[in-house]
């Protein structure tokens, strides 16, 4: 087992943890060589093992020719992949908790790492502390998935439950969980489904070998439901949730992230809070359920652990450089739907069953929905996830 000298990008809440964990840790598999911050005076009392340096200047700490592992922690797809694509460069192993980065640039990443030796890593770009890409990339290696779906948004997800479950209003229910810390001080990539997004992209392209885009996913998130909805499916026993799936189907390659509702038989009805959880279906193991905490620095912090602990004992965890720009993918095609309408509901559709300002419609085409969206104004409805 080789000694690892170590560039950890950022000290943040991620990276405090990873910090604190190195400087604790008594495995001489690895050495914390440099810590990279931006505001150096906000981290003056920050103590130091003996060797390491604390420095603004990422190129000098990630080019350490001396330097194996670079641990980004700093997030967004500017600094950050500047500083991955220079360690990449340089043959260095790099291991990120940066989903937006992952999602965006991946292939061209894990291009780099294969054509100069290094290695990519990224188990902590999705859904926290579940060790969710190791399970696809090693338990389920010699299996078929067909479908892939979860709850990827810790944030979301502690949004509907409260909602749900204490009758907070959506703001309230936000101010919650920023004030618990489960949520950024700009919440927006949460709400609107795009971190959800970022995350489904990176699981389809290490299951089904094909690259999503953000606009082709066109996520939808929680932050337009009406009161009125979360009524009507607590009427109906169904509970709200933001669900990212992707599914094989004769050939096709199927793709949603949208809120959904759920019926009790459903393995994620029951995964509230920042609980975030993972259902794949495959032809070997059949259905498995995979469920941790989804936000919070310890759990993140724990899976970027794990990757440098899997990089000491010399494994490779880069994922298919092979992947395909997707050519026959298509978003969900036919579904049924909540409907509720306070002013009465359609007529003309025959409805799977009915409230008397809210229905169960039967599997609707997009051209259905919208011609009876055209047709009954007011009328607001939401898929089901069956």
């Amino acid at each position: 087992m080789n000694n690892k000298r170590i560039t950890l990008l950022g000290l943040g809440t991620i990276g405090q943890v990873v910090f604190d964990e190195l400087v604790a840790s008594t495995n001489g598999a690895w050495q914390l060589a440099w810590v990279v911050v931006k505001h150096p005076e906000r981290h003056q009392t920050v103590l130091l093992p003996t060797g390491a340096q604390l420095t603004t200047d990422w190129r000098r700490a990630v080019e350490d020719p001396t330097v194996d592992v670079v641990i980004e922690l700093i997030g967004g797809i500017g600094v950050a992949k500047e500083a991955v694509t220079s360690a990449l460069l340089h043959g260095k192993q790099v291991i990120t908790a940066n989903k937006d980065l992952v999602a965006t640039a991946g292939t061209e990443l894990d291009r780099l790492a294969e054509l100069y030796g290094g290695a990519l890593t990224y188990e902590a770009a999705v859904a926290g502390g579940i060790p969710i890409i190791r399970t696809i990339n090693e338990g389920l290696a010699p299996d078929r998935i067909r479908r892939v779906s979860g709850i990827l948004n810790g944030t979301s997800n502690y949004i509907l439950t409260a909602i749900d479950q204490e009758g907070l209003s959506f703001d309230a229910a936000l101010k919650e969980v920023q004030a618990k810390g489960f949520a950024e001080a700009n919440p927006t990539k949460d709400v609107t489904g795009i971190d959800t997004a970022y995350k489904l992209i990176i699981l389809t392209k290490l299951i089904f070998h094909r690259t999503l885009s953000l606009a082709q996913l066109a996520p939808t998130g929680i932050d337009h439901l009406s009161p009125r909805l979360f009524a009507a499916a607590k009427e109906w026993g169904l509970k709200i949730k933001l669900l990212a799936s992707t599914w094989e189907s004769r050939g096709q390659l199927n793709y949603q992230v949208a809120p959904v509702a759920l019926n009790p038989s459903h393995p994620l009805y029951q995964v509230d809070g920042v609980t975030n959880a993972v259902v794949i279906d495959s032809d070997l193991v059949g259905t498995s359920t995979y469920l941790g905490p989804g936000a919070g620095g310890k759990a993140t912090a724990n899976s970027v652990l794990a990757d440098l602990a899997s990089l000491s004992r010399g494994e490779q965890l880069t994922g298919s450089s092979a992947c395909l720009r997707i050519e026959n993918g298509r978003p969900l095609t036919k579904q049924r739907y909540l409907v509720v309408n306070p002013t009465g509901l359609p007529t003309g559709l025959q409805f799977s069953d009915r409230h008397a300002t809210s229905a169960l419609t039967p599997a609707l085409t997009p051209t259905d929905l919208q011609r009876l969206r055209a047709t009954n104004p007011g009328l607001e409805t939401l898929a089901l996830g069956e």
